[in-house]
């Protein structure tokens, strides 16, 4: 596929270890983006970066209510704040995970050159399509 290349990590395929993880990257907004998982036995480490540093840290998790209904909670670590596009993000990219069954705390890094609602789509759209549980 054009613009996109993919690795899993040798670690992350030895019998044993403890961490799984996938590299791989897309053309976002006509931007190369690399993504790495790192799903530990308790945490998901997930990095999204076009500018290759970590730019924001926002901490994530996945709850249900005692009526059994589904929130989610964030909070930035390090980083930008106050901004609705990254808790948009955030929120949308914890609930694609939770559908694959994952419920541990989420460390999401995200940076990215221009976060609009539209980059947003397609980075949910690409962590949907190729993430740690597809290999």
């Amino acid at each position: 596929m054009d613009g996109t290349r993919s690795m899993d990590s040798a670690l992350g395929r030895q019998q044993g270890f403890p961490v799984r993880n996938r590299i791989f990257a897309r053309l976002i907004n006509g931007v190369l983006t690399d993504f790495v998982w790192n799903l530990y036995l308790d945490h998901l480490l997930l990095i999204i970066t076009q500018i290759g540093t970590v730019g924001t840290v926002v901490s994530a998790r996945q709850d249900t209510t005692f009526d059994g209904r589904s929130t989610v909670s964030t909070s930035v670590a390090l980083g930008k704040r106050d901004s609705p596009v990254l808790e948009l993000a955030a929120r949308q990219l914890v609930e694609v995970i939770g559908a694959h069954g994952h419920r541990k705390p989420i460390t999401l890094c995200l940076g990215v050159k221009d976060l609009s609602p539209g980059t947003v789509r397609e980075i949910v759209a690409a962590v949907r399509e190729d993430n740690v549980w597809s290999s």
